[in-house]
């Protein structure tokens, strides 16, 4: 057995760290994996690591740079390190025979979805952007049961998606500045759940097309020439904007968020190409962000503390996700103890 470092005495930010550390330590756990489901497994990785990439991006951000140029040079970056780590014989060859896969994944999901939801969080408040953002995971559920083979909702997931959307107002709150929306406000609304649609599609595409092409292979590819897209959109609608001689920090955050890119979106491909793995079960982990962003928030973030809504929020989504996967077997439970009861009685 390993004994635990004793952290009592050390800076208050090391412990926080420390404290990230055994949370994510906890979650790669060998045993973990072994007892979940590959698909769910991958899926959670990839949710917990897109949980912590706000607080990268707005310091990317913050030094005078544009969000589709940020994002344009992140995942060419990503691509092109993915490329150098799957290149192989035949690849363009691959790439031509499962072109109708690429091209959704490069057009629908890279360049028409995040090119959407750039634009639409332009153009709405915070709060009503971080809401609808929020219900992507219950979203593509429903997209999932429309269009997924094998794929359909019942009461018990239906029960779950109501008390998640609770959950999810309660953890991001209701508010905006109570203003009237204006044609602004609901183009961006729209654009939104556009680019919510238009990567929920993506991912069922790629689950129904199991085994076809290599997970990591399809995250190159859509990275590299998506991201290009998206970069040469923000060239035409914010200008040039220099990512040579920037601070550290500059740099610090987009090689964290390549990081986490390279691994997140390739555990995510994982998942939805993993055997018996469907796309509303998969797309239910996601709930996962909210939740580890807001611990990760009064974690690192100073003056940041747990609130009433916030907490009742986590566990109503807690509670709901045990309804969504185990809803079946604790109707049933609860069949099998009341028929036992009027027997006895």
């Amino acid at each position: 057995m390993v004994d635990l470092p004793n952290i009592k005495n050390y800076p208050k930010e090391t412990k926080r760290i420390y404290l990230i550390i055994c949370i994510f330590a906890a979650f790669l756990n060998k045993r973990l994996a072994n007892k979940m489901k590959k698909g769910l497994f991958y899926a959670i990785l990839a949710s917990i690591l897109w949980a912590i990439v706000n607080p990268f991006i707005k310091q990317g951000l913050s030094y005078d740079f544009t969000p589709m140029n940020f994002a344009g040079i992140r995942f060419t970056t990503v691509g092109i390190i993915l490329f150098a780590y799957t290149w192989h014989k035949g690849m363009w060859k691959e790439i031509r025979q499962h072109s109708k896969l690429f091209l959704n994944l490069i057009l629908i999901n890279m360049f028409m979805g995040y090119t959407a939801f750039y634009f639409g969080v332009d153009f709405v408040s915070g709060a009503i952007s971080s809401i609808i953002m929020g219900m992507t995971p219950l979203i593509n559920v429903l997209l999932a049961h429309l269009l997924a083979s094998n794929d359909r909702l019942n009461i018990h997931k239906i029960i779950s998606l109501i008390i998640s959307l609770i959950g999810l107002l309660l953890i991001v709150g209701m508010g905006s500045n109570g203003a009237p929306l204006d044609w602004k406000g609901i183009t961006g609304i729209v654009l939104l759940l556009l680019s919510i649609i238009f990567q929920g599609y993506s991912a069922i595409s790629v689950s129904e097309d199991k085994g076809k092409v290599n997970p990591i292979f399809l995250n190159a590819v859509q990275m590299f020439f998506g991201g290009l897209l998206i970069y040469m959109v923000g060239l035409g609608t914010e200008g040039y904007h220099s990512f040579i001689g920037k601070p550290a920090g500059f740099y610090i955050s987009l090689s964290i968020l390549v990081f986490i890119s390279v691994f997140a979106f390739s555990f995510w491909f994982i998942a939805l190409q993993s055997k018996g793995a469907k796309v509303s079960d998969i797309n239910m982990c996601r709930l996962i962000n909210p939740i580890l962003g807001a611990v990760l928030s009064w974690i690192m973030l100073p003056g940041e503390y747990p609130t009433f809504s916030t907490v009742a929020g986590m566990i109503i989504i807690v509670s709901s996700l045990i309804i969504y996967f185990k809803g079946a077997e604790i109707a049933q439970w609860l069949k099998h103890n009341r028929a036992k009861s009027d027997i006895q009685g």
